[in-house]
């Protein structure tokens, strides 16, 4: 596939290291320095230019482009640069966007400029926030096989009732047909064995038919039925859109703004909302902070990721079950378990992950990059290698976690005398670093 990205800002990079592997990459900036930087880092075209420019963009899109991404620093950038984009041949187009009128609107204005999809960092960041406070403990949750599998990311809870046991003896407890594509467990993730053991705070990647996921999901995660009690540090543009996406999924909503000014136009912006909101600063008054001990879940949303991870720290040490920290610099992010944090986002990311599945979508399958994993889906040929071999026979051959089957458009979540017929859609599992073999071998 050809692509085109407007930007080698943050976004455009990190979609550049993405998509280079069997995709033709053309990156597009005026900024020398950045992209040297890039191309220091992986091989991927680059064109010295302004992106808005409709001669530098003819030129660029002109010798083909399948997908053309702006990641400029404003949306009207992105807007201009897309709309060209599509003038001149772009088949699909995508623009990175922060105000909220446009994801609102985004019907129409995908018919006045052309641009086929409106995707806000913020806004998607606010979606998977939304999903961890009102069910706690799930981190992702997706749906693959046309629907008819279902994935969740979960953290195992501190009441846990088989901690320290082995995934066969725990699943022996669940007596529900999911699998356990890997686990996290500190620093280190692993596709894992039967004998692998599962202890609070591991992360788990769970596969399931959807009507036999709730058994397995509530004794990993606990109930999730109660309606939650919200706290929301600082009212930011991703703030606003978790209010939004919160209406009527939980009990009650508190939303601290230490800026006073901020805090009455908020008012405004959700007066048709349920909220509390507050003109002060927990972190400044403690007794603002000992008054919220007993809601549910802590979100740290602000701009400062320094404040996000003190403040969610503060805000587990009061005995707040849950909390939740918005990250943006990539490196912090990867310290945030040190502080106990139950969920943190980067904003970047979720913007990433959503264009991976736009540029994958009619392809072989590459669902998901998640903590060096690799989730996908592969049409099987004759060509495998493996055709109806028991998986258990062959899990080692295949580097890799089936976890699921699709057959005559029925979902099979297989056990290990299960085999891989000819016409199946399968879902893998497998390490990053093993993913190009185990892509040549499904393929």
């Amino acid at each position: 596939m050809k692509i085109v990205i407007a930007g080698a800002s943050r976004a455009g990079s990190l979609l550049a290291e993405m998509l280079n592997k069997g995709n033709d990459v053309t990156v597009i900036d005026y900024d020398k320095q950045a992209l040297d930087n890039l191309t220091s880092k992986v091989d991927v075209g680059v064109r010295l230019g302004n992106a808005q420019d409709p001669s530098t963009l003819q030129e660029v899109v002109s010798k083909g482009c399948d997908l053309f991404i702006s990641t400029l620093g404003d949306d009207r950038a992105n807007l201009i640069a897309s709309s060209c984009a599509k003038n001149f041949g772009a088949v699909n187009v995508v623009a990175l966007v922060s105000d909220v009128v446009y994801i609102d609107n985004a019907f129409l204005y995908e018919n006045i400029f052309g641009i086929d999809y409106f995707l806000s960092p913020d806004q998607l960041t606010a979606t998977d926030i939304a999903s961890f406070s009102e069910s706690p403990g799930l981190l992702v949750s997706e749906e693959y096989g046309n629907d008819r599998i279902q994935f969740y990311e979960l953290r195992v809870w501190n009441r846990f009732k088989e901690n320290g046991k082995t995934l066969k003896e725990v699943m022996e407890v669940i007596k529900e047909k999911v699998v356990i594509g890997y686990i996290k467990s500190g620093k280190q993730v692993d596709i894992p064995t039967g004998e692998a053991k599962i202890k609070y705070g591991d992360i788990l990647g769970i596969f399931g038919r959807r009507d036999g996921m709730a058994r397995a999901v509530k004794i990993f995660t606990g109930d999730w039925e109660k309606k939650k009690r919200v706290v929301i540090l600082g009212g930011t543009q991703i703030s606003v859109q978790i209010v939004r996406a919160l209406k009527d999924k939980v009990s009650v909503i508190k939303l601290f703004e230490k800026d006073e000014e901020r805090a009455e136009e908020l008012s405004e912006i959700l007066s048709k909302y349920k909220v509390d909101i507050v003109n002060d600063d927990p972190l400044s008054n403690r007794s603002q902070l000992i008054a919220i001990k007993d809601f549910d879940v802590f979100i740290a949303p602000t701009h400062d990721d320094e404040r996000n991870v003190v403040a969610a720290s503060l805000a587990k040490d009061i005995g707040i079950p849950y909390v939740v920290s918005v990250i943006y610099n990539k490196q912090f992010g990867e310290i945030v378990d040190r502080f106990g944090i139950d969920f943190s986002v980067i904003p970047y990311n979720s913007f990433v992950n959503k264009v991976l599945r736009i540029v994958y979508q009619n392809t072989v399958k590459h669902l998901l990059n998640i903590r060096g994993i690799e989730i996908a889906e592969f049409q099987i040929t004759n060509a495998f290698k493996f055709l109806n071999c028991p998986l258990k026979e062959i899990r080692n051959d295949i580097a890799s976690v089936v976890a699921g089957i699709i057959r005559d458009e029925q979902p099979i979540i297989p056990i290990g005398d299960d085999v891989i017929k000819k016409n199946d859609r399968v879902v893998i599992v497998a390490k990053a670093d093993k993913f190009d073999e185990v892509s040549k071998l499904f393929r």
